[in-house]
């Protein structure tokens, strides 16, 4: 199978258009080559309405976004419309802002109104980031207004947060102790970003439990204990044994879940031909959590379970099982299986791919074939995912000179910074 190819200018639409969606830079060097002319539709739509997978993990990129609509004279029309996802909008009045378009701000101090639906005020961190001490103190008025007008609105203190930052620490809650004097909604709000402070700081996470205390949560909990990762993490050997020694073939699917999760970013302290059972287990969640705990064997009975996830059809379960214990003529298998196109024509199942191929790219050095990173970085719909691997190409000098010259343009601030870095180059945006 070959390396991926460079894209060809100018992009067909349906390339354009897709290459929006994830970010890549080759649809902002489109823009810069070709114009707008026959596009500039499909980037309004991209800028109202979310085209990221998964957002809340990769943000909108709109940094990125709001540079294109520059280019694209699309400014105006991005500010005056309302209708589209919150978010993304208040993200895109940030970035119009710092370019100093007039409108921004005022538009974004709009959206700042309580919404008893989401029962949050749009558009608060936003304004914060965008204005500092002024925004602070307009968005702190009307939280504070909120608290008292509405029993059910409650406050962090992501906004203190996101002003230390910028001013420094202790900042935010000087500004509430010298302004509460003089208005109740200060005095309100500031009284809960204590409380909740305060809450903070009696409720401490635990990163360990005594193995007693882990073995009965994993036993009687109705639910799953994700922190039981981190518990299994900063084990002894001697507790993860303990654990390990639990019967979990009489079990319920949850306290399985729990089980598995415990060895899930560690492996278990030795392997069993039994829990390879578990991976055609008739629960999914079970099956996952199984994989994640044995992903990190490489024992050969793991590589034979890999290929025969394979014959099943379950592409990532196989991709996921060779983390460790593939060998380099896995390589071919593994392509052909990533390269169906049931995989790459559908951004769950390509997602569902990317994870374990990412760590067995990192982590596994008999499969350290450019085309794997290559098939993240040109198929994965989710723009950290393809920034690790531009990541691990860029650390192993075999990043290809188009592909970070491409990632010069591309959406996520990250890709953008290492491929700069890569070539030595300042930064275009």
């Amino acid at each position: 199978m070959t390396l991926v190819a460079e894209p060809v200018y100018p992009l067909g639409r349906e390339a354009f258009v897709r290459a929006l969606a994830t970010g890549h830079g080759r649809a902002m060097i489109q823009v810069e080559r070709y114009g707008s002319d026959g596009i500039r539709d499909e980037i309004l739509d991209a800028a109202i309405h979310p085209k990221v997978y998964d957002s809340q993990c990769n943000g909108h990129g709109a940094t990125w976004l709001a540079r294109m609509c520059g280019m694209a004279k699309l400014v105006d029309r991005v500010i005056s419309e309302t209708g589209g996802n919150s978010e993304l909008r208040a993200s895109m009045l940030v970035q119009l802002g710092r370019s100093g378009h007039p409108k921004a701000r005022p538009a974004l101090r709009e959206m700042c109104r309580y919404d008893p639906e989401s029962n949050d005020l749009p558009a608060s961190c936003e304004i914060v980031d965008l204005e500092g001490e002024e925004g602070y103190l307009f968005v702190v008025e009307r939280a504070g207004e909120a608290l008292l007008k509405h029993s059910e609105y409650w406050v962090s203190d992501v906004l203190e947060w996101v002003l230390d930052q910028r001013q420094g620490e202790g900042s935010a809650l000087a500004i509430l102790d010298r302004e509460s004097r003089g208005s109740p909604n200060i005095a309100a709000y500031r009284e809960a970003v204590v409380a909740y402070r305060a809450r903070l700081r009696s409720e401490p996470e635990p990163t360990s439990l005594p193995v007693e205390q882990v073995i009965e949560r994993i036993l009687t909990s109705t639910k799953r204990i994700w922190r039981l990762r981190i518990f299994g993490q900063n084990a002894s050997l001697e507790d993860r044994r303990k654990i390990a020694a639990l019967d979990f073939t009489t079990m319920d699917p949850i306290a399985l879940q729990n089980y598995l999760c415990y060895f899930g970013r560690s492996g278990f302290p030795e392997f069993r031909q039994a829990y390879l059972s578990l991976l055609t287990h008739p629960e999914e969640r079970v099956r996952w959590s199984a994989l994640s705990a044995l992903s990190h064997h490489a024992e050969p009975q793991v590589r034979q379970a890999a290929h025969e996830a394979l014959a099943r059809g379950e592409v990532a379960l196989f991709v996921g099982l060779l983390h460790r214990s593939g060998r380099s003529d896995d390589t071919e298998p593994l392509l052909r299986a990533i390269n169906d196109p049931r995989i790459v024509n559908d951004d769950d199942e390509a997602h569902g791919v990317v994870g374990p191929l990412e760590d067995l790219v990192k982590d596994n050095g008999n499969l350290n074939d450019l085309r794997l990173p290559l098939w993240i970085y040109e198929n994965s719909p989710c723009r950290i995912c393809r920034f690790h691997a531009v990541e691990i190409m860029a650390e192993r000098s075999i990043l290809p000179r188009w592909i970070a010259e491409e990632c010069l343009s591309d959406a996520y601030d990250d890709t953008r910074e290492i491929a700069a870095k890569h070539l030595g180059v300042e930064q275009r945006f």
